[in-house]
């Protein structure tokens, strides 16, 4: 076989940065472009074949070191681990091994155990018998413990903080950093949560101002907050607090908290009045204490606030989250029976085997509890594999106007035999899933299963079929459902029954969208389940190892609960539709956001839609803005993030938007190009439809849609689905462009949350450090771990004097302002505010890494006053010169993370930044 000629990293760089810059060309020159590099872009791209390691698809899950023992574990039930083998050394390449699971639960059979490698085979998947090696983890030259040493040398620490000593294993240390993940996911959301709050008040100039949730805590009651004077704090403090309330008045009073769901009541109750507000002082406060626990060093007495703060604040906070888990459950609860009275009815005829009440339940659990998405393999995948193959008269267009409601029953029914019926089928189909090492496996897989399923229900989904018609379902509206009314209270005592940690974690819902909820709610539960395997591990008879948490995270002895919570919690929670009380300033929002003038009054957008006017037919534009605009969740994910006014300008600027059509798939500019250009030419190139789409994008005005007609027939019709193809194509590309700069912040914001955590354990065994505070200098981590050079308990500095160097350098080139206000703008998504100032002054924008540095660098030069004056003037000059972000400029901002030279290399090279998308390319 021949040998792969291996690029060395630099060279792999070097053709990474010329491949960029070429395509970055073609989008200019307007030729047919790549997919640009887009971090966590939310396009569809081409489907790449995804494969996993031969060691987890054989079945092996973890192998735990515990001074001269392993102890090896596969995949059993879902997340759960099976104990399979215990491996004790005996001498230098002779090691003892023991089965510890029985012959009905093993998946796994070790064959053999050396100085460097485990071999074993799996007994189901993956060519059984066939042998698959990994490396043994004790296996580590030059070092006499068998467990691998932390390169940070943090370990030591990390486990006296959360277990109260130390341990000779890596058990501990990997229950531990799936707490601290879930920690880093929390920082993320709730900073950006915080920062979208800060943004509904607009820029008044003055930071206290703007950052004014970085200034809220759940430290004081309802009562103090709106009356400190009757309190026994001081002067210095109720003069804060008398800044931070009238802050929040005018918060309340711009009407976009109705962005977040949360509905101002009319009425002139004023304690009614007066309990709203109350509520949200207390969402907006446990917000607040949430981002101090993530966000500032830890080190102190309250370290752990994070997991304990929500049982030990006052009442009425935990009254608060109370209120709002009873009232989703209330609201789901109050339509279930009658927005599913069709669905319910049909059910209780066609079940025959099934009592009604526990077809309801079933459907409670389905509906609202979404049980489903619990098996561990996807019910709706399997209908369609089932329809596509066999059940081609399901897919006729006579079916269109019921196909939601017909597939939610055919997909109830698949729930109720893999939930109920037949539980050891649904375990053997998750196990192949788990052991295919392709998608076209696993589509192979789900094929498969289809086929067994067609003979089983096919009856049955002709039946349903049959009764989709209009007549039929009216019939079946107006029957009347004989059920029990206890058992939705019960179903909701069972399921509102939440710790208040995990209502806290609903709470924070309500600030953030769709896409955000499901991934904080997916790592949260995937990080809580680990935690909780962790726990089964060590107490198990045959580990038996320490496992006894500190005063803060007893919390995690829950870990299995809270599982279970968070799972209700990500089904119930969603993204909020605006409030109605809001609809006034969403259309300001709106119409300035499409070209008018935010300086708008009331009266004038009353005016141009009519609200104040009555009669048939004349809301057709204000009917057309709300469902075009004010109901998009693009729409409102842009004034949570950005500013309307700033939006448009931005949108001018042809060479971004040209470069967020890059990164589209071509077959989706196809589309957007047929729709909304009116003389389309499809045989032009693909460079020149996306320039077309640029200029649409560009010149986009109001008056291109104030004559649209509603209840268009004929051109005016084709008119209309024009102008609404538009407002979506210009809202999906500013969206994007915001969102990736988004997550591209939140990569930093991680980082300065690590930041803070290690300053605080390193201060633990450092005595240089137990003076010095992280605020004066967010250098002086990297900078004193770099001077102890061969005394340093870091291994990356300690053991690389180049890289060590390379670092001092960089710290040599910053200074404590310009490194705090760097801080503080990732803090706050500054580039996010000021994008619009800056970005118009950009030579080329071929990635959002670019885009960022060179805002980021911008706002850095423009507000340092106090940066030593030889660097400011090369950098600013750099960036003047140059019209692009100075690399050297982002290695010295990062100076602070240089401690931890992956992250540090990875957040100030561009092409390890976006790494897998430029290697991904095709």
């Amino acid at each position: 076989m021949a040998k792969k000629n291996k690029m060395k990293p630099r060279e792999l760089r070097e053709a990474q940065k010329k491949a960029r810059q070429l395509k970055a060309a073609e989008i200019n020159n307007n030729a047919a472009p790549a997919i640009a590099a887009m971090p966590a872009a939310e396009v569809i791209a081409p489907a790449a074949e995804k494969k996993k390691s031969s060691v987890k698809a054989a079945g092996m899950k973890s192998i735990f070191v515990s001074e001269n023992k392993m102890y090896i574990t596969s995949f059993g039930k879902g997340n759960s681990a099976v104990l399979e083998y215990e491996v004790d050394k005996v001498d230098n390449n002779v090691y003892n091994q023991t089965q510890l699971s029985s012959e009905d639960s093993s998946n796994i059979e070790l064959c053999g155990v050396t100085k460097v490698n485990i071999t074993f085979s799996s007994k189901h998947g993956l060519e059984s018998g066939v042998e698959i090696s990994t490396s043994n983890p004790t296996h580590r030259s030059g070092e006499s413990s068998p467990v691998r040493w932390d390169m940070l040398g943090l370990k030591s620490e990390l486990e006296k903080r959360f277990f109260g000593k130390t341990f000779d294993d890596n058990i501990h240390i990997q229950f531990i950093y799936n707490i601290l993940d879930i920690e880093k996911i929390l920082a993320v959301y709730v900073t950006n949560s915080v920062y979208a709050l800060n943004n509904m008040l607009g820029i008044k100039g003055s930071e206290s101002y703007d950052d004014f949730m970085g200034y809220l805590s759940a430290r004081n009651t309802y009562e103090v907050f709106t009356h400190p004077d009757k309190s026994n704090l001081s002067d210095k403090v109720k003069g804060n607090i008398k800044k931070s309330f009238s802050t929040f008045n005018d918060l309340l009073k711009t009407k976009r908290l109705g962005y977040f769901g949360l509905e101002e009541p009319k009425t002139k109750d004023t304690r009614t009045s007066e309990a709203y507000k109350k509520r949200v002082y207390h969402m907006l406060a446990i917000v607040g204490q949430i981002r101090q626990c993530v966000f500032h060093d830890k080190s102190g007495a309250k370290r752990f606030d994070l997991y304990s703060f929500i049982n030990n604040i006052y009442p009425e906070y935990r009254d608060t989250l109370d209120y709002l888990v009873d009232e989703r459950f209330d609201s789901i609860n109050k339509g279930f029976i009658q927005g599913n009275k069709v669905n319910i009815s049909l059910l209780i005829d066609m079940m025959k085997g099934y009592e009604a009440d526990d077809i309801i339940r079933l459907y409670y659990d389905f509906i609202v509890l979404k049980s489903q998405k619990n098996l561990g393999f996807s019910i709706k995948k399997l209908r369609e594999k089932m329809l596509d193959e066999y059940g081609f008269r399901f897919k006729d267009k006579q079916y269109d106007s019921v196909r939601s409601k017909m597939y939610k029953l055919m997909d109830f029914l698949l729930f109720c035999n893999y939930y109920r019926n037949d539980v050891i089928a649904g375990e053997a189909l998750v196990r192949k899933l788990r052991f295919s090492m392709t998608d076209d496996e696993k589509e192979g897989i789900y094929a498969d299963e289809a086929a067994k399923l067609w003979g089983k229900f096919r009856n049955d989904f002709e039946y349903i079929a049959d009764h989709m018609n209009g007549d039929v379902i009216k019939e079946l509206g107006k029957a009347d459902v004989d059920f029990d009314e206890k058992i939705l209270d019960s179903e909701k005592k069972n399921a509102s029954d939440l710790l208040y940690f995990s209502k806290m974690i609903y709470m924070l819902t309500y600030f953030l969208d769709g896409k955000e909820i499901n991934d904080l709610l997916t790592t949260l539960i995937s990080k809580f389940d680990n935690i909780k395997e962790f726990l089964k591990i060590m107490k198990s008879s045959a580990v038996d190892v320490e496992c006894e948490l500190t005063a803060g995270y007893k919390l995690f002895n829950d870990s299995q609960r809270i599982t279970n919570e968070l799972f209700i919690v990500k089904n119930i929670a969603s993204m909020r539709k605006p409030a109605a009380s809001a609809k006034l300033t969403m259309f300001r929002d709106a119409l300035t956001i499409l070209g008018i003038d935010d300086k708008i009054t009331d009266d004038r957008i009353s005016e141009i839609l009519k609200l104040k006017e009555k009669g048939k037919g004349i809301h057709g534009l204000r009917n057309f803005i709300t469902n075009n605009v004010i109901e998009s969740s693009r729409f409102v994910y842009l004034i949570k993030y950005a500013n309307a006014q700033k939006i448009r300008e931005v949108a001018k600027n042809e060479k971004v938007v040209m470069f967020v059509l890059g990164g589209i798939p071509d077959t989706q500019i196809e589309r957007y190009y047929k729709s909304c250009v009116e003389f389309s030419d499809m045989n032009s190139s693909m460079g020149a439809k996306r320039r077309e789409l640029a200029k649409i994008i560009k010149s986009i005005s109001f008056e291109d849609f104030k004559d649209v007609k509603q209840q268009a027939k004929g051109r005016e019709n084709v008119a209309k689905e024009r102008a609404k193809a538009v407002i979506g194509l210009y809202l999906t590309v500013m969206y994007l462009l915001v969102k990736n700069l988004v997550n591209v912040n939140a990569r930093y914001v991680i980082a300065i949350h690590c930041l803070e955590r290690d300053f605080g354990l390193y201060k633990e065994i450092i005595p240089e450090l137990a003076s010095k505070n992280l605020k004066n200098d967010y250098r002086i981590l990297s900078q004193t771990l770099c001077e102890l050079c061969d005394k340093s308990p870091n291994l990356f500095l300690k053991k690389n004097e180049r890289l060590r160097k390379c670092v001092e350098v960089d710290i040599n080139n910053a200074d404590s302002s310009m490194t705090r206000k760097y801080r503080n703008c990732i803090a706050h998504l500054t580039v996010v505010r000021e994008l619009k100032e800056y970005i118009g002054d950009i030579c080329t924008v071929d990635s959002y890494f670019s885009i960022y540095h060179y805002v980021m660098q911008r706002c850095i030069t423009k507000r340092e006053n106090d940066t030593k004056q030889e660097e400011k003037i090369k950098y600013e000059d750099d960036l003047l010169k140059n019209h692009g972000y100075t690399k050297d400029f982002v290695k010295a901002l990062n100076s602070p993370f240089g401690y931890n030279i992956p992250r540090f290399k990875n957040l100030s090279i561009e092409q390890l930044f976006d790494r897998n998308e430029y290697l991904t390319e095709k």
